[in-house]
């Protein structure tokens, strides 16, 4: 990503919409969504793989998000919890399109149908959101092995009770396992906090 981001190719590829630090985060998306598809291509034992994408990327006193797939990025601030990336999944698109739409209904299991991943498709296209952050902030990144056991309500409750944040996550991944552990579990925490020359970025807990 650092390698595009200064390149001329970032340049002209720059889309007006975005910044171009924003751009340079979607190109490496893709560029790594036509590395793993090649390579399932070219060798029948990575037939068919693929992977969900979740980035955070500070730029300056902007973040960045993008996602592909059904990884989420949540942001939590003063009390309340919002999820910042889409998912990509086919029980999701059907509730955009229907909000009324009941799953209960559907003749097969679809929440865990994706319909974006990174090396499914020859392309990719990841969902990308700029913002500025407060001081304070606190933006947690999971795999759909904690969406899935615990509910937004429950992971809000378990955030804001406090502690450490690697305390924190090491407390979500194990109510999942509780909950029967279906799927791999990783959860990061960071929060950002105001510093003389902009935002710094924490890392202080992931599992």
């Amino acid at each position: 990503m650092e390698a595009f981001h200064t390149s001329q190719e970032a340049r002209q590829a720059h889309d007006g919409n975005m910044s171009a630090a924003a751009t340079a985060v979607c190109h490496s998306i893709e560029l790594a969504n036509r590395v793993v598809y090649q390579l399932s291509q070219d060798q029948g034992q990575y037939k068919g793989m693929g992977s969900t994408a979740a980035v955070s990327y500070l730029n300056g006193d902007t973040l960045i998000t993008a996602n592909v797939g059904d990884s989420r990025i949540y942001l939590i601030r003063k009390g309340t919890m919002e999820q910042l990336s889409r998912d990509h999944t086919l029980l999701a698109e059907q509730m955009r399109k229907n909000p009324n739409w009941d799953p209960n209904l559907s003749s097969m299991p679809i929440k865990h149908i994706l319909v974006r991943a990174v090396g499914i498709q020859e392309d990719v296209q990841a969902d990308v959101y700029e913002m500025q952050p407060l001081p304070g902030d606190l933006f947690l990144m999971c795999s759909d092995g904690l969406t899935d056991m615990l509910s937004d309500e429950e992971i809000h409750k378990l955030v804001v009770e406090g502690g450490a944040l690697d305390e924190i996550c090491n407390k979500l991944v194990q109510m999942a396992n509780e909950r029967g552990g279906l799927d791999n579990v990783t959860v990061l925490l960071f929060f950002l906090r105001k510093e003389e020359k902009g935002f710094v970025k924490r890392l202080f807990g992931s599992w």
